[in-house]
């Protein structure tokens, strides 16, 4: 959130925190000027957006909290409403949470942020008016549409109790003397209006617009570092893996020293089938496939790249009655999990080549795009499209841990490298970090456009790297929760894997339509600051750090990559027949509009759907007439 969120706070101790909220909460900010909120407006709709900097702070000062900013005697200029006037703040909530459900879903966080606030305004104005006891019932009611990182925030906000409690701050937002700035991109607020049209009455958007405005941004701008200054300050993180014993012999990689590339094509049984996920295997000998028709197939890794193509095929399942989605070692490679659209999950033996074990998902069945096992086995995580994160154990046939707090399906999740965490990526273009065992949301990152679709820890578990469908690749400081360097340079419409070599010195990103890019990871750190840096000097840092661009012949589509030994790299790809250019862009104009138009996500959904169908048809046919010719 912006506005005076965006100016930066006094670090303050607990103990003069409390001491304040028993002092009516007159906590020391800085004042900000009416100019100063025109001004965020005015930058917010340039090309050169540059937010500034905020520092995080010891004890959290909630958006309400604080003295007010401009005359003391705001408390005059509040108005007690009456019954009907205050269920128009609890109607405005309720609408606020059906358009973060209709909206599409890359850009459902930017408005979600908006809940919290609109539900605490309505609790401070049912205050004011003297009913604290609707205003308790009003919080219990919706304080479960929020996630868990906010409970803290809640409970705070409950000791509200009379006018007497109430912080200047929340007297000037009650008033209508200052307003409560947010930041959304140009699209998502275009879009967030018109969905806010048909479902806003005239009351609640002026219920809204009483205390709260909204600046946008241009979406093409490069994302710039932005702390969340209205949540407390990350918890303390414990981000260091095992040390490893590095080969002081071996040179580490880097822009003199690049490793060998061995490229593996993965090819069905069927010619006519098609791969539809690959893995690595822990030790990069083997690699496991799946395909269109249930099956999984194990094949060795040639390492060489004189032999590339020359698979020997060691293990067939016949896994699952649809398409396999996942599939991922345990460690040690003792046993392979596979995942399917047929809503289950199996458990393999790699030796003998039998199902150990069915996983079921119980009464609400759901999909796993994703599967990822703990580094130390026994465990494993799904990233599922129903937008929630589940724990596994190998031994038990249903999930032990699901935490909540995603907005859209989950596409990827991994395990940091001590085995303490996981992350997950979303199509709402957020990266989380989870304390699985104690069901904690440990951090939240912003910065993506588009759904997240690939993650890796660097090797000392300090640095989390994202690529999406946004064409970026963010790297991520995980003990400060802040964005260190967003690459953007890899001209891809999608990122499909990325790996970090074993010295934490290359960083290897592939995108699915066969474009490898190598950066230096070291010099990445030296340049980490983005702070005050202009679009232009970033990307002139970017192409410092960018060691290689490597093209791929357009026949093929990247799966999965990973580095082996101390200087290999071996990649995965499979076939891709080309569709008619007239088919695509038809597909990409509908996409386009589908964007601004007045739809529900369920109704996107049975779209893209048939666009999928569309696509697949008319692949089916392409492959079957290419084909014919060769036999």
């Amino acid at each position: 959130m912006g506005g005076r969120n965006l100016q930066q706070k006094k670090r303050k101790s607990k103990k003069q925190k409390s001491q304040s909220r028993k002092q009516n909460n007159n906590q020391k900010n800085k004042p900000q000027s009416e100019e100063a909120n025109d001004l965020l407006v005015e930058k917010c709709e340039t090309s050169d957006m540059e937010l500034e900097v905020v520092e995080l702070y010891e004890d959290f000062v909630d958006f309400y909290e604080g003295e007010a900013h401009g005359p003391s005697q705001q408390g005059e200029f509040c108005k007690a409403l009456k019954d009907k006037e205050l269920m128009e703040y609890e109607q405005t909530f309720v609408a606020l949470r059906n358009i973060v459900q209709e909206i599409f879903q890359f850009r459902k966080y930017e408005v979600f942020m908006m809940l919290y606030p609109t539900l605490a305004m309505g609790y401070l104005q049912m205050v004011w008016s003297g009913e604290s006891q609707q205003a308790r019932d009003y919080v219990e009611r919706h304080k479960d549409e929020l996630d868990a990182s906010y409970r803290k925030r809640i409970e705070n906000l409950k000791l509200i109790r009379k006018r007497e409690d109430m912080p200047g701050r929340a007297l000037e937002l009650l008033s209508g003397g200052k307003k409560e700035y947010f930041l959304m991109a140009s699209t998502t607020f275009e879009q967030f209006k018109v969905i806010q049209s048909r479902l806003w009455t005239s009351k609640q958007q002026e219920c809204f617009c009483a205390h709260f405005q909204i600046a946008s941004y241009a979406d093409f701008m490069v994302p710039q570092e932005r702390r969340i200054t209205d949540h407390p300050l990350p918890e303390p993180f414990n981000w260091a893996a095992a040390v490893q014993d590095p080969d002081s012999t071996s040179e580490p990689l880097g822009r003199n020293r690049l490793p060998a590339l061995s490229i593996n094509m993965a090819t069905p049984v069927d010619t006519e089938d098609a791969v539809t996920c690959a893995t690595l295997s822990e030790d990069r000998c083997s690699v496991a496939f799946g395909t269109g028709s249930g099956m999984v197939h194990v094949v060795a890794v040639r390492k060489d790249w004189r032999e590339a193509n020359n698979l020997r095929r060691e293990n067939v399942f016949q896994a699952h009655q649809q398409w396999v989605m996942a599939c991922a070692f345990s460690p040690g490679d003792r046993h392979l999990l596979t995942s399917s659209a047929d809503k289950t999950m199996r458990l393999w033996c790699t030796r003998s080549g039998l199902c150990k074990i069915v996983y079921t998902t119980g009464q609400v069945p759901h999909t796993a795009s994703c599967v990822a096992f703990a580094p130390r086995g026994c465990y494993f995580a799904t990233a599922s499209e129903d937008a929630v994160v589940r724990v596994w154990r190998e031994d038990v046939e249903h999930p032990i841990i699901s935490l909540f707090g995603h907005l859209a399906k989950l596409l990827v999740c991994r395990f940091h490298p001590s085995g303490n965490y996981l992350a997950t990526g979303s199509a709402d273009a957020t990266v989380r970090i989870w304390d699985y065992r104690n069901h904690a949301q440990m951090r939240l990152f912003r910065g993506h456009k588009a759904p997240v679709s690939a993650l890796v820890y660097s090797n000392c578990g300090r640095y989390l790297v994202s690529g999406g469908s946004d064409d970026l690749v963010i790297v991520w400081d995980t003990s400060d929760a802040r964005m260190l360097r967003c690459l953007c340079q890899h001209e891809a419409l999608s990122i499909a894997s990325i790996d970090i070599s074993y010295c934490n010195n290359l960083l290897a990103v592939w995108s699915q339509e066969g474009q490898l890019t190598l950066w230096t990871f070291q010099l990445l750190m030296r340049y980490s600051s983005m702070e005050n840096r202009s679009s232009a000097q970033s990307k002139d840092i970017n192409g410092k750090l960018l060691i290689r661009t490597v093209k791929a012949p357009e026949a093929v589509i990247w799966l999965q990559s990973g580095f082996f030994g101390r200087d290999g790299l071996v990649a995965i790809c499979t076939e891709n027949y080309k569709k008619a250019p007239e088919v695509l862009a038809s597909i990409v104009k509908q996409i386009e509009n589908l964007q601004l138009e007045t739809k529900s996500e369920a109704e996107i959904n049975e779209i893209m759907k048939s666009m999928l169908d569309e696509i697949l048809s008319y692949e089916v046919g392409i492959t079957a007439e290419g084909r014919s010719g060769i036999h």
